[in-house]
């Protein structure tokens, strides 16, 4: 007769093969099923059983369309995997109408992106629209000190099964007669399983956003940073397993305030620094970084330009670089035959963001989300 533990396995494996539209009816079967297949092992594992099957690419853009007065819904957008045409147009879109302009998105994570506006922090999965907008961090702090956030990363700690959020905090001093005085820069990590923040004790340096200064690569995650032992500038990473800082320098070209624009993208499965200075005729100087975390690594690789009107990049994808022109289209760059062509894809001025994204090889829009939330 067989055991318990060994049904359970069987069980078990035979969820992890099941696609998500049949896998989320499951949860309703049994509690002990709803137990298992919400737990952050069996997601990543699944994660991975779904990594193994043909899967589609897609774009995943965000936009403010400019005709809403004010301009503060976003949209999110799914942009499929070939994007050759000049009258290509989104095939889904998510409205988000409870943040600003300046939502910031970044990921995916395991499908999962992370939204913010540096006030308020949501988790998204927009493969099945669900969100789950995170606790405020309530820490005591002492009387005359306010915090507010410089900047967020999101990623999963495949050792713990853990997703973790880090909210890089500024403590200040505001003081009756308007004046005001910076204090600390705390860092503050929010754990998925418990719904909670909590803080580690650690000294980093100050963090600056611009679009295109948060994302996650190789186990960490990225932000422009000052470089406190070094003057001028870094980026600052943060393994999500070991919770552990780093400083990375740039090139020595960098030196802000310089009038030049910055960017970290992935290009090559290697990060990427574009430098620019927006303007009628645009030019970006791309630097790779040829060996993660070694600061010399930094190698001047090609320019790009000049490109007429262009405000931003977006995203390295194949063997393009997608931006947003000063128009707010989405426009892409081939590297191949230098040609910049524009989509009926467009924006707010500087409201757009685009990341790579995964979505089941399937029909339906209910596609792998790498985890359901339950509010």
């Amino acid at each position: 007769m067989a055991s318990g533990n060994f049904l359970d396995d069987v069980v078990r494996e035979i969820l992890l093969m099941l696609p998500v539209k049949s896998l989320l009816k499951c949860k309703s079967v049994c509690k002990s099923w709803y137990t298992l297949i919400t737990k952050p092992s069996f997601i990543s594992a699944h994660f991975n059983c779904n990594a193994a099957l043909k899967r589609s690419h897609c774009i995943l853009v965000k936009r403010v369309l400019p005709e809403h007065v004010p301009p503060t819904e976003s949209v999110l957008s799914f942009l499929s995997n070939e994007i050759s045409s000049d009258d290509h147009v989104p095939q889904t879109e998510i409205t988000i109408s409870h943040f600003n302009h300046f939502l910031q998105m970044v990921g995916p994570c395991n499908g999962i992106v992370c939204l913010t506006d540096h006030r308020d922090i949501f988790l998204c999965n927009p493969s099945i629209r669900d969100f789950k907008v995170l606790p405020a961090p309530s820490f005591n702090y002492p009387q005359g000190l306010f915090s507010t956030t410089l900047g967020v990363g999101f990623g999963f700690d495949p050792y713990s099964s853990e997703y973790k959020v880090i909210r890089i905090a500024e403590l200040y001093e505001d003081d009756e007669s308007g004046g005001y005085g910076f204090h600390s820069v705390n860092v503050e990590i929010y754990d998925l399983s418990t719904n909670s923040w909590r803080k580690i004790d650690t000294v980093v340096p100050y963090v600056w956003y611009f679009p295109c200064s948060e994302f996650l690569f190789n186990g960490h995650f990225h932000w422009w940073a000052d470089d406190k032992d070094h003057g001028g500038e870094s980026m600052l990473s943060f393994h999500i397993s070991t919770e552990v800082f780093q400083q990375i320098r740039l090139p020595d070209v960098c030196a802000f305030p310089d009038g030049k624009e910055r960017a970290f993208l992935v290009l090559n499965e290697s990060i990427a620094l574009l430098l620019f200075n927006p303007s009628e005729q645009t030019c970006f100087d791309i630097w790779l970084m040829t060996e993660y975390g070694v600061a010399e690594s930094w190698t001047k690789q090609f320019t790009i330009g000049p490109l007429v009107q262009v405000e931003q990049p977006l995203l390295f994808w194949k063997h393009e670089l997608l931006l947003e022109k000063a128009n707010g289209r989405l426009s892409s760059y081939d590297l191949k035959s230098q040609r910049l062509k524009e989509f009926q894809v467009y924006g707010a001025q500087e409201s757009l963001r685009a990341i790579a994204y995964k979505l089941c090889n399937s029909s339906s829009s209910q596609c792998y989300p790498g985890v359901q939330f339950d509010q």
